[in-house]
């Protein structure tokens, strides 16, 4: 009799121990999670799933707002984010290349033509603002000519008055 009430006070204060720990993970995701994108998230979850704290992914996914079947799609694809991300990669490399052609940057639609014609890639365009904004690829914008701007300001309107 004394045994069982030693091995139901041992169950009870490793529940008490897990609680804890779920309070504490729980006060960090909520505070971790609030401006994160779902992969984020989903990555949250798996982390503090991995720990061993329990089965508690239901609750988890209830907590960060996100579903049970999107965590679980999130966790079956890792072969197909790492083969995305080798292309990427791949594409990256090729995409900076055309990017720092004949020693000017180019825009995506440059890039895209460059591809095409001296590399014989041919990418969506999508794809090359995809991955330019990944590698931080940015084609620098052309000024308006401020003296231009003044010169229209300072001149008279050159509209006739309709003496018909």
């Amino acid at each position: 009799m004394i045994a069982r009430q030693e091995a139901r006070i041992r169950l009870l204060e490793s529940q008490v121990e897990l609680l804890k720990k779920l309070d504490s993970k729980e006060r960090l995701l909520v505070a971790k999670g609030k401006n994160l994108s779902k992969n984020k998230l989903f990555e949250l979850i798996k982390e503090t799933v991995g720990q061993g704290v329990g089965r508690t992914t239901r609750y988890l996914c209830d907590l960060l707002h996100v579903s049970r079947s999107g965590y679980y799609n999130y966790i079956q694809a890792v072969d197909t984010r790492k083969e995305r991300s080798l292309s990427d990669v791949k594409a990256g490399e090729l995409i900076k290349k055309a990017f720092h052609r004949k020693g000017f940057k180019k825009g995506s639609r440059s890039i895209k033509m460059t591809l095409e014609n001296e590399f014989g890639v041919i990418y969506n365009l999508k794809r090359i603002r995809r991955l330019m904004k990944k590698f931080d690829l940015v084609c620098p914008h052309r000024k308006p000519n401020p003296y231009k701007r003044m010169a229209k300001a300072t001149q008279e309107h050159r509209t006739l008055p309709n003496s018909l």
